[in-house]
């Protein structure tokens, strides 16, 4: 005889705070289990005993570690309280505002979302970039990085259409900085990255004035973000080719060189990626984060 178990996550306002469980002894295959499980949720849901977890997570959270295979981790604390077995066999379903709140079935473990739309009958594909960057090593995130940023500053830099290749620069350092920081408030993630993890004293500027630069360009095409009109920051901008002694400055202007920002970025993007190496914790809130960008190597296809 086996211990088996219903276990409901409840969200509120997409947080999870609130584990809750239901017990059955079985006798007879997992497969027989999970569909007794299955057939047995309404019902366990309303007996069911809840367990405040000391740590609460989100739902992005959730599906970021289910997307690892360790999405049951986050509520261990649960199993842990009602003594279950180092692998029980559970069903899990989450609870959103008190209502089940699932599109259909899943065997027992950890939900993959890109599966969920040919289950759900919709003709849409889209790329998993887990699993095709997946190798026996281990995920390639630089060559990840290569693809949705590089590969077009690479292709618009080429072709000198520099502007535009600055403006995805300086968007690739914004949306690095989100995966590391997150949304926020207390600082700024583009310059703090950059602080960080690039050496951009031998460019001769500041995280604070690329910044600065960043706005300008990115929103109105030009070098004259706001702080720059009220004289806070210095007005920089940048060159392409040009003999190691060309002038810096010229009219109010300094000049680095494109190139070399693109040599730092990539020395700053290697240093961050081994930041992973040495914290493994990391990489879940990586892929919680990257499953929110976008790029042309990741659009959805459906068919009509």
């Amino acid at each position: 005889m086996e211990r088996i178990y219903n276990v409901f996550l409840f969200f509120e306002n997409d947080i999870c705070s609130i584990v809750s469980y239901f017990a059955h002894d079985h006798v007879g295959s997992d497969s027989d289990g999970v569909a007794m499980l299955k057939t047995s949720v309404n019902r366990d849901l309303l007996n069911a005993v809840k367990v405040t977890l000391k740590t609460p997570f989100t739902r992005d959270e959730f599906h970021a570690k289910c997307r690892l295979g360790i999405g049951h981790h986050l509520y261990d604390e649960a199993f842990a309280a009602l003594g279950a077995s180092a692998s029980p066999l559970f069903v899990t379903t989450p609870v959103v505002n008190g209502t089940l709140f699932f599109n259909h079935p899943i065997e027992h473990g950890d939900i993959d979302i890109y599966d969920l739309a040919p289950k759900e009958g919709k003709n849409r594909q889209m790329v998993d970039w887990l699993v095709k960057y997946a190798t026996p090593k281990g995920i390639e995130l630089s060559q990840l990085i290569h693809d949705d940023y590089f590969q077009s500053i690479k292709l618009t830099f080429n072709a000198g259409l520099y502007v535009s290749a600055m403006k995805l620069l300086v968007s690739c350092i914004d949306s690095i900085a989100y995966i590391e920081y997150g949304n926020e408030k207390k600082f700024t993630p583009f310059t703090k990255w950059l602080d960080t993890y690039a050496d951009l004293l031998p460019l001769g500027i500041t995280s604070a004035e690329l910044w600065e630069l960043r706005n300008g360009i990115l929103h109105m095409t030009n070098i004259n973000s706001s702080k720059v009109r009220d004289n806070k920051i210095r007005r920089i901008s940048f060159r392409v080719g040009g003999p190691p002694d060309y002038p810096r400055e010229s009219d109010g202007v300094y000049y680095f060189d494109f190139l070399d920002l693109i040599r730092a970025f990539a020395d700053a993007q290697a240093r961050w990626l081994a930041s992973y190496n040495a914290n493994t914790e990391k990489f879940a809130k990586f892929v919680e984060r990257y499953d929110e960008t976008i790029s042309d190597s990741r659009i959805s296809l459906t068919r009509l």
